[in-house]
């Protein structure tokens, strides 16, 4: 029997579909002709896909059957009422108190807005990282990125009522109009996942492209950014327009993703560390940093500071309303790394924090397409987030690095106050290094501003890039392990985290931390030269910590397996996945003065054509978080773990002899490589 939709009758919100049935011998011949079947509807109603019921009928030799189908109704999400996005800082609905996440110490303060104190300090896990208030005012919830849990505060009793475990990595939380539902984006595992505060657990989990980061609402929409900007297909791996930013609209009343917005290269390169998203009336301010890692690379065409926006209306990117930050012409002295734009209540301002310039940039945006600097004001130490009373006379900024809050006034446009908001919890090199790491106002780091250690190792976190530095293509690697995976750098032309002094020199094009003239990279060490350079060394050794990973299902075990199996601990095996290790003290590594630890290098026929140094192989990479570092290889030309396995890697000339099955169970054990994972020793 074949069933045929004849035609299908549409009016208004009420959906008919006319089937014509028809018999054939075929089907004759196995059943009796009045043999029950079920037939499942499916409609497509401009842009909603929808299952209609099963249901039973009976076939007849030949005619037409009108079945009823359900009532459905599609409609538009609306973007009225109220707009809500996570920061790491935020004012209550009546203007009274700012809560403020301390990620280092482990907890939040309380400030009253009145008198500008400090009203209380509340433990909350280990690394709190977004929040955000209930409309009524009632709670405050906020993510902790170490543990992976949503803390609920009672905002009267200044106590954690509840606290739910959400997944690994939580990038930002928010909250529909109502408050009933919380949206937390989890950067370890791709997904949204949704919860019902009422009932204190998750109702679904949606996939979404890798690393969601920031979130927003608007009435019926909920918008996620993706950290890292992703491959464009065709596109060369080292290429100013090779990536392109992601923004995912998301249907809240059905959980489906509706749309997906792509933020495309310009002459300033394409956007990346997309850290922030807040919302105006129907347009989205999105802080970004740009990269362009093609030739020529210099102090203006490597990184630059922007903000684009997106018109809900259109669900576009709007290309007149784009804040190029570091155009001169336009916003007088270079920024570094925005990472939030909060709008003003009239929507007339927009407010930049700049974390790698300490500073707060006030942008007339009442004419979006012809932007006007109004001014800077200052902020602390390493800003991430700002929050405006509700009659936008007051802004409160958090100061991530200097345990301080700035408040400023907004009317008269100036510095009212620093409050701190916590005690010290680092150690003091630890804490300094952090600051200069994240630092591009002084002249030794960074020539102009232009530039930090951050804007390529966000949080630690490699930025997905690959870069065309002078040995060659070079994809940007993870920090988390690096005090243990010395020697640095693919061709492993560091033996002492204070050698990147060089990196400061040539790539940030900053005049250097230590006085008179460097020795050659592996000769007498940099220790000991700049107070300053060894408490950046201290920083990267010891104050980056390696993200959660999900455990991983049943595959795991098997993956073991195969990875023991198939020789590849010979690379990457040991305590720190990793054969690239110092074979002696620094300084005594170079005998014949090649610039690179050869007996690190490891030859897996991965030689690019632009490649200056790698004739003699590559540093084996750390395998702890690997799932989160694509693109893999030196030069970024694997996009995922299964296509590296794919092509035969670490022989790709003679292959590695793994079959589809195999690949996808090794696949799964890589990606679950944690710092709980039981080290596999080296052969």
């Amino acid at each position: 029997m074949e069933i045929r939709s004849k035609e299908k009758h549409f009016a208004q919100n009420r959906c008919q579909a006319k089937i014509t049935v028809m018999d054939t011998p075929h089907y004759r011949k196995k059943r009796p002709w009045y043999a029950p079947m079920i037939v499942s509807s499916l409609l497509l109603i401009g842009s909603g896909l929808f299952w209609l019921h099963q249901r039973p009928i009976t076939a007849v030799a030949s005619g037409s059957l009108y079945l009823p189908l359900v009532t459905t109704s599609y409609t538009q999400p609306s973007l009225s009422g109220a707009a809500f996005w996570g920061a790491p800082i935020a004012v209550t609905p009546p203007g009274d108190a700012v809560w403020v996440v301390n990620p280092d110490a482990g907890t939040v303060t309380i400030l009253d807005t009145q008198t500008l104190e400090k009203v209380s300090e509340i433990v909350v896990g280990q690394e709190p990282w977004s929040l955000i208030v209930s409309p009524d005012g009632r709670f405050i919830y906020i993510t902790d990125r170490a543990t992976g849990q949503l803390a609920r505060i009672n905002s009267h009793t200044h106590q954690v009522e509840a606290v739910l475990v959400v997944g690994p990595e939580p990038g930002s939380v928010t909250l529909d109009a109502t408050g009933r539902h919380a949206y937390v984006t989890l950067m370890s595992t791709d997904v949204v996942a949704v919860i019902d505060n009422e009932r204190q657990q998750i109702t679904a989990e949606i996939p979404v492209r890798p690393r969601p980061y920031a979130a927003a609402t608007a009435g019926d929409y909920l918008m996620v950014t993706h950290l890292m900007a992703l491959p464009r297909e065709g596109w060369p791996v080292v290429s100013n327009d090779g990536r392109q930013g992601w923004l995912t609209i998301i249907d809240t009343r059905t959980n489906q993703i509706i749309h997906e917005i792509p933020l495309t290269p310009n002459e300033q390169g394409f956007p990346n560390l997309l850290t922030g998203i807040t919302v105006a009336g129907e347009r989205l301010w999105l802080p970004h940093v740009r990269a362009m890692p093609a030739l020529p690379m210099g102090l203006t065409t490597t990184i630059f500071a922007a903000v684009s926006s997106v018109d809900l209306n259109t669900l576009s990117e709007d290309p007149t309303a784009y804040l190029p930050l570091n155009d001169q012409a336009v916003f007088g002295s270079p920024v570094n790394n925005p990472v939030a734009a909060i709008p003003s209540p009239d929507g007339q301002r927009l407010y930049v924090v700049l974390a790698g310039s300490n500073l707060v940039e006030v942008i007339d945006i009442s004419q979006p397409a012809e932007p006007q600097l109004i001014r800077f004001l200052p902020a602390g130490h390493n800003p991430q987030g700002m929050a405006i009373t509700p009659n936008g006379r007051y802004g409160f900024v958090m100061n991530y690095l200097s345990r301080t809050v700035t408040v400023l006034d907004l009317e008269n446009l100036q510095k009212v106050a620093d409050i701190p908001v916590t005690v010290e919890t680092l150690p003091s090199d630890v804490l300094w290094g952090k600051i200069l790491f994240n630092n591009a106002s002084d002249p030794r780091l960074s020539q102009g501003s232009w530039i930090s250690c951050a804007s390529c190792h966000f949080g630690g976190w490699p930025d997905g890039v690959t870069w065309h530095f002078p040995d060659g293509p070079r994809q940007t690697p993870q920090l988390w392990n690096a005090g243990d995976t010395l020697p640095w750098h693919w061709s492993a032309t560091l033996d002492e985290p204070q050698d990147v002094e060089e990196t400061i020199e040539i790539i940030q094009r900053g005049v250097g931390m230590a006085p008179g003239v460097d020795p050659p990279l592996l000769g007498l060490p940099n220790a000991g030269r700049s107070a300053d350079l060894d408490a950046l060394a201290a920083f990267l050794t010891d104050g980056i910590r390696a993200p959660i990973i999900p455990v991983g299902g049943d595959d795991v075990a098997s993956g073991r397996t195969l990875f023991i199996n198939h020789g590849c601990a010979e690379c990457h095996g040991g305590p720190y996945w990793t054969s690239d290790m110092l074979p002696g003290p620094p300084g005594t590594l170079d005998p014949d003065e090649s610039g690179m630890v050869e007996e690190v290098l490891r030859d897996v026929a991965t030689l690019n054509p632009l490649d200056v140094r790698g004739h003699m192989g590559f540093a084996p990479p750390s395998l702890l978080g690997v799932a989160l570092t694509a693109p893999y290889l030196h030069d970024g030309s694997m996009l995922t773990l299964p296509a590296l396995l794919a092509a035969g890697h670490p022989t790709p000339d003679t292959g590695n002899g793994m079959t589809p099955d195999e690949i996808e169970t090794l696949t799964a054990f890589l990606r679950s490589i944690s710092r709980e994972t039981t080290p596999i020793a080296q052969p």
